[in-house]
């Protein structure tokens, strides 16, 4: 390739590669840091965040990290949050997934809408419950796309104006339609 040819691929990719990220935040919503995903696990499950947190205009974010770096967990999921610029609207509403390898510890830090209407303590406690033995159990890709998938329901409560909570929980063990 000729010198002039690749400073053309450059320019036509460089401006989709730069719009993939809003301006705002200045990392994916999915950062697997501690390489624990396939390319193919990552670039699905990174689609799937960005449909889900567009669709409810709430960030849904996993990070991965190898250390804590001395923080405890919450504390590096709020820094993570806040410091590379995640989160919808002025109440830079959305909520971010932290799994650090190291210490072999995970947080969820919420904000805005997702603190304060989609997902309640009792609500993280469950959706927590449904993805942690898939994560003690090193099914990564499952574990986070269970977690995906739980925000996404847990948003869809939220917008009917009923959102789940202590008397008002999704089923457990709901039957997949294959079964049916």
């Amino acid at each position: 390739y000729s010198l002039l040819s690749v400073l053309w691929i450059f320019i036509l990719i460089c401006p989709v590669m730069a719009s993939e990220i809003p301006s705002e935040r200045q990392k994916p919503l999915l950062v697997d840091d501690a390489g624990l995903l396939t390319e193919e696990e990552s670039s699905a499950l990174l689609n799937k965040l960005e449909d889900i947190s567009q669709k409810y205009e709430n960030e849904v974010g996993i990070v991965t990290v190898n250390s804590l770096e001395g923080k405890t967990a919450e504390a590096y999921a709020d820094d993570y949050y806040d410091y590379n610029g995640y989160g919808y609207g002025e109440n830079d509403d959305g909520l971010l997934l932290l799994i650090s390898m190291g210490e072999r510890e995970w947080a969820i830090s919420t904000y805005g809408y997702s603190h304060t209407v989609a997902f309640t303590d009792a609500g993280l406690e469950f959706i927590s419950g449904e993805f942690q033995s898939k994560l003690s159990s090193g099914n990564y890709a499952d574990a986070f796309n269970c977690f995906a998938d739980q925000c996404d329901d847990f948003l869809r409560q939220a917008a009917t104006g009923e959102p789940y909570d202590v008397d008002n929980m999704p089923s457990k063990g709901k039957v997949h339609p294959f079964w049916l």
